[in-house]
């Protein structure tokens, strides 16, 4: 379910803000609207901003150190801006050392050339000019004489000095002479380099300071939110309020707090123009699919359905029949075990939804005889007869079967939920229209398929439900497109539904791909003590690549059919924004 929110403003004195904010924070339940677009940040804010910027930075930056290093005294003592410094000076003398690699790659070719006595043969009236030209069309000199220094035979290019004047219509590329001599262009790169190497051992010296910096970065994003909620606040007459959010349940400790500390407590429903944040809080098997959410950066709006069991459910037999693989299942099982164990502390959701995964895909691998690409005769069960039996009519329609389930699981539901209103036999409607495109696209697609008799009324009667039903009255002045545009609707149903058919599409794509590479190595005509190194590696980078292909295909398509068809007849636009209570 979503946690049903009130609206609460907080009163005190001005005087006692500074101690309401520290006891609100304390009590960590009030998530604070925030500030309108039109107030810019005070300074104690930006600063605090930054200042949480520079630790998010360095906790980022410490990641990508090689933690074996010896973190030392400097490490020890180190703030966040101590890293952004060490890390600054390793850019620069990069960039430093990148420019003197360029300046000598270009001038190597003219030799340890020495611009001060060129500037003396220029005073002598006889001027230098560097070249570069086809090799083989060495420019002549007019008065002079042409040096040829050396050349590119892969490039076809020559490079020499012209001492005196080019002749006329000489074909050559000028280059400027360079500031210094080729010598003191490496001089400078060595150092260059022994900078970049000093400065890497600085950084270096904060490595395994993780822990430390994190919570460097807790306590000032502690401090950020402060400032955040009391540039939040408003006042007037020596009164401050802060305005926001806090769920239901929660709401007897805040009237406790405000009691204890003289608050001001005005609570009400949320109006249709406030947006509350959304907590979500599905069934208890059902919650570790907010991990989920989280990683996938999506939340259903406060006014909209928790679909976290529809969801977890479907999203559970996707990525079975996408990976598709009992032998791939298998890894995941053990590498979700294996980090489990490794990371004892870590959150235990995303390993119970692995678990889950991981279990479902060993499962429909054992039901379509699939390990590793290999099928075996012994393990050739009825069900895997059924679903690959050529030319794949039968896990077609599966697919289209569980595309109008879940379609019609959201139409059903909305009908629950608008019933009584008129509305929901539109929804009804819908229901029917979305098992009639199944019968179509199955009559299309799957061979032997017959529609059955009574799916002949069902299609008129639902689409005058829905053409009856799905407007009132009064909305039809402003909505009343909606039904010029109801027969493009229906059809866009029918690609709803076969768009289902991906789960057999990709899944099977997988399957020929380890089949393949499975036929390669076996098929390798070679001396055994040649033959199963090569089949080892074959087998190794085909699975490999396949299986990184099958987490690719799953946040695409499992996904997309949870977010994108299920939602849309379910109405969830993925609105929503977290409730994040303002809190240490």
């Amino acid at each position: 379910m979503i946690v049903k929110m009130r609206h609460v403003t907080l009163l005190c004195t001005e005087k006692s803000r500074g101690e309401a904010l520290e006891a609100l924070q304390d009590l960590g339940l009030f998530h604070v609207s925030g500030r309108t677009a039109d107030q810019s940040a005070p300074q104690d804010l930006a600063d605090a901003e930054k200042a949480l910027e520079n630790a998010e930075k360095a906790a980022t930056l410490l990641k990508s150190l090689d933690h074996a290093a010896d973190g030392g005294a400097t490490g020890d003592k180190a703030t966040p801006e101590d890293i952004l410094e060490a890390y600054a000076r390793v850019q620069a003398a990069e960039g430093t050392l990148a420019s003197l690699e360029r300046e000598y790659a270009r001038y190597a070719p003219f030799g340890d050339f020495d611009p001060a006595e060129a500037s003396l043969l220029a005073g002598r009236g006889l001027p230098v000019t560097l070249y570069r030209a086809r090799l083989g069309e060495t420019p002549a000199a007019a008065q002079g004489v042409v040096l040829k220094i050396s050349e590119d035979v892969a490039e076809k290019v020559e490079y020499g000095a012209i001492v005196g004047t080019p002749a006329e219509g000489a074909a050559f590329e000028e280059v400027p002479p360079p500031e210094r001599r080729l010598s003191a262009i490496q001089a400078a790169i060595d150092a260059g380099r022994a900078d970049l190497d000093g400065a890497k051992i600085a950084l270096s010296a904060f490595a395994g300071r993780d822990a430390a910096i994190d919570a460097e970065r807790q306590a000032r994003k502690s401090v950020r939110d402060y400032f955040a909620a009391k540039a939040a606040m408003g006042d007037e007459g020596g009164i401050a309020w802060l305005e926001g959010f806090c769920p239901e349940e929660t709401l007897d400790a805040l009237r406790r707090a405000a009691s204890e500390h003289g608050w001001g407590l005005s609570e009400r429903e949320p109006t249709e123009d406030e947006t509350p944040p959304t907590l979500l809080r599905p069934p208890r098997i059902f919650q570790p699919i907010v991990s989920l959410f989280d990683v996938l950066g999506i939340l259903p709006g406060y006014r909209e359905a928790d679909v976290s069991v529809v969801f977890y459910s479907f999203f559970t037999i996707f990525f079975a029949m996408l990976v598709g693989d009992a032998g791939y299942g298998a890894v995941i099982l053990a590498l979700t075990v294996f980090a489990q164990l490794k990371f004892r502390k870590a959150p235990a959701a995303p390993f119970i939804l692995l678990l889950v995964f991981s279990v479902a895909t060993i499962a429909w691998g054992v039901l379509t005889n699939a390990y590793f690409g290999a099928h075996f005769a012994a393990l050739n069960f009825a069900s895997a007869r059924w679903l690959n039996k050529e030319p794949y009519c039968n896990i077609m329609q599966l697919c289209f079967f569980l595309g109008a389930t879940q379609l019609s699981v959201a139409r059903l539901w909305n009908a629950v939920k608008l019933w009584p209103d008129t509305k929901a036999l539109a929804e009804i409607g819908w229901t029917g229209i979305i098992w009639t495109m199944y019968c179509v696209a199955c009559l299309v697609i799957v061979q032997g398929f017959q529609m059955p008799a009574f799916m002949y009324a069902v299609a008129p009667v639902s689409a005058l439900l829905i053409f009856c039903f799905m407007l009132k009255k009064s909305e039809l002045k402003t909505e009343g497109i909606n039904l010029a545009i109801l027969p493009l609707n229906i059809m866009s149903c029918l690609g709803d539904v076969i768009s289902y058919v991906r789960l057999f599409a990709v899944g099977l794509a997988a399957l020929k791909v380890s089949e393949n590479f499975n036929s390669m190595a076996l098929d390798l005509d070679l001396p055994p003590v040649v033959k199963i190194p090569a089949m080892i590696a074959i087998l190794l980078v085909g699975h490999v690549l396949n299986f990184a292909m099958g987490a690719l295909s799953i946040l695409v398509h499992a996904v997309r059919l949870n977010t994108l068809e299920f939602s849309n007849h379910k109405g969830v636009s993925w609105s929503g924004f977290a409730y994040d209570p303002f809190r240490k």
